[in-house]
Parts: C-alpha cells; sequence; structure tokens
C-alpha cells in the first residue's frame, strides 16, 4: 500500500518533519533526545538540544554544516507547533543558530 502523497506544501513540511524526528534515535546514538512535547533532554532534562546533543549532531553532520541546519529546522518545525507558546525567536536560537 503506498502512502498519502501531501497535498500542500505545509503538509509535505509536515511529512518530511515528522521522519527527521524519527531518524533521532539513530543519529544520537540513543542518547540526549527530546522528550516530547516539551523538548527537553531525556537524559540531562536541559533544553533540547542540550550540548551533548548539539555535539553529536554536529559530528553526525560533519562538515556539513548546511544539512546539519535543515535538519534541525525541521526539527524545529516540529517544536514551534508542540511548543505553542515558547517565543519563535528563542527557539530559532536554540534549534538553529548553533550550526553556523
Amino acid at each position: 500500500m503506498m502512502a498519502e502523497v501531501p497535498t500542500t506544501v505545509r503538509a509535505a513540511r509536515a511529512v518530511q518533519a515528522e521522519r527527521s524526528v524519527a531518524a533521532l534515535d539513530d543519529r544520537m546514538g540513543g542518547e540526549h533526545l527530546p522528550r516530547r512535547p516539551q523538548w527537553d533532554c531525556l537524559a540531562c532534562g536541559r533544553e533540547w538540544p542540550c550540548d551533548p546533543a548539539r555535539v553529536r549532531l554536529a559530528e553526525a553532520y560533519g562538515d556539513s554544516r548546511i544539512n546539519l541546519a535543515m535538519y534541525v529546522g525541521s526539527l524545529l518545525f516540529v517544536a514551534t507547533a508542540e511548543l505553542s507558546d515558547a517565543d519563535p525567536a528563542e527557539l530559532h536560537e536554540r534549534f538553529i543558530a548553533w550550526t553556523r
């Protein structure tokens, strides 16, 4: 059975974002994963991505900072929906700014 094809850009982004979340366990080696929908770290309790999660993600992407930023950007898409009361600028700083 084929998966349903998203019919809007927003729906397509949501599908991609959920795929990114599903891939987290492999990228993180099962450690320092986010607890959702709070988006804090299951291992250390700090806001996710915590420092150890950032290190693991950076290692997983190596020199490809653009791909890293795109990946955490898709996670930001999910976090924004789940943390609806959070300040968007703060979420950008938390998820994206460190990838530069």
